[in-house]
């Protein structure tokens, strides 16, 4: 602990369903506002899934309208994202125009590996309705550009890192939905060993798409209840019934301490800590002890040395699936023990859906303005509490409490776990 140099908060963005704004979606998120409506996305009128937590169109516009050579030289919806939520954190932080040593600034993000469009797929289909090879080599110039033969996941980080002239490192990284905590812990680690003094991390996503929809119902993961859009997800409900798919971004500028001080930044919290491991149990179910859950929060703890008493909030993983949100309660209370009951825990997936690789990125901006600012937002939709789900999940209305410490879960599929400590700063 003692050679580790300090990282800290300087800038947070942000982009989903509640909004572009750092701020506009936190008042929100405080007020129980739920961004997820009906899907809108063309052809999927007769889709099973009907709950999306989608960008709406006038953000959208705002977005390629900020960025419109992006917007008709890329047009993926993913990798715009990552530069709205990357100009807004560089912003806030004070560091968009800043003369720093750009050898020492990186960027570290996550993504998932893109999506197939339908249409790439029959357009080549010949008459004996199979994919025709030849002919798709031939054609390439006219797939899709949002699809993955020419959006690599990469893609986001490096326009980043060009834009704004970060010359150091950067990665990124594809773990499912543990990816952006994994990219944050990465981007932590990356500064307090000295590889760099600024990080830009987190993530950005979208598989708000016909194939990206089918996947997950063809997993049984998916809600596809009828109800009230702004209803269906209810993390540790004992009738939740699937995640809800949502899209966007969420960036954090991770800084060594004294480079902050120097500059005169404003702090937002301190990451004081990283865990990740592997279930190595099934790809698309958590083990049913929660024991990788239980071990990422573990590590994450000892990496930060606090004591588990000295954590007063956990922003959960919470997909609203019958598999994950009893494992993640199990796996609280077997690493918190005698202090689980004191804990509060949310859901920001209940506000915004599962923005999947990039999950951990909205919800670690949440999760520091909550030890920023001493308040939690309200888990909504949890009105039948599972016997299974017994903590305080901060049901229905924002909570004020002081948070000393919290932590932010992200667990995948294929086992991946990863679990970020941040506390309060202190110069």
């Amino acid at each position: 602990m003692s050679s580790k140099r300090r990282v800290v908060v300087t800038g947070l963005g942000i982009a989903t369903a509640l909004g572009l704004e750092v701020e506009e979606s936190w008042q929100k998120a405080l007020n129980g506002v739920s961004g997820i409506r009906k899907i809108t996305v063309p052809h999927t009128e007769k889709s099973p899934v009907q709950a999306v937590g989608g960008v709406t169109n006038s953000d959208w516009e705002k977005i390629t309208g900020t960025f419109p050579e992006d917007a008709a030289a890329e047009g993926e919806r993913r990798t715009l994202f990552a530069l709205w939520s990357a100009r807004s954190a560089l912003k806030d932080a004070g560091l968009e125009e800043y003369d720093g040593d750009r050898d020492l600034f990186g960027v570290n993000l996550s993504a998932s590996l893109g999506i197939n469009r339908l249409e790439d797929i029959q357009r080549r289909n010949n008459e004996g309705k199979k994919f025709d090879y030849a002919r798709f080599s031939r054609e390439y110039k006219d797939v899709h550009r949002e699809s993955l033969v020419k959006n690599n996941s990469n893609r986001p980080a490096a326009l980043i890192a060009g834009r704004y002239r970060f010359r150091g490192y950067n990665s990124t990284i594809t773990t499912a939905c543990a990816s952006a905590s994994q990219a944050i812990g990465t981007a932590y680690r990356a500064v307090y060993r000295g590889d760099a003094n600024v990080m830009v991390a987190g993530g950005a996503d979208s598989m708000i798409n016909p194939v990206g929809l089918v996947f997950f119902v063809l997993l049984s993961a998916a809600a596809i209840s009828k109800e009230n859009p702004a209803e269906v997800c209810r993390p540790f409900d004992r009738k939740r019934s699937g995640l809800v798919m949502g899209e966007g971004a969420g960036i954090a500028i991770l800084e060594e301490e004294s480079h902050a001080r120097e500059r005169g930044a404003k702090i937002y919290a301190e990451v004081a800590g990283y865990g990740t491991t592997m279930d190595a149990y099934k790809v698309t179910a958590p083990h049913p002890k929660g024991i990788g859950a239980e071990q990422s929060m573990q590590k994450a703890l000892e990496d930060s040395g606090l004591h588990y008493n000295e954590i007063d909030y956990i922003n959960a993983h919470g997909t609203s699936t019958k598999l994950n949100d009893a494992a993640e309660t199990m796996a609280i209370k077997k690493v918190f023990k005698e202090h689980a009951p004191n804990l509060s825990v949310n859901s920001s997936k209940s506000l915004i859906g599962h923005l999947l690789a990039a999950s951990g990125g909205p919800e670690f901006v949440f999760t520091a303005l909550s030890v920023n600012r001493d308040k939690l937002h309200p888990t909504i939709n949890l009105k039948n509490r599972d016997p299974k789900c017994d903590l305080d999940y901060v049901p229905g209305r924002a909570k004020e409490k002081t948070v000393r410490a919290a932590i932010s879960n992200s667990f995948g599929f294929g086992g991946q776990n990863a679990s970020l400590v941040l506390k309060k700063y202190r110069a």
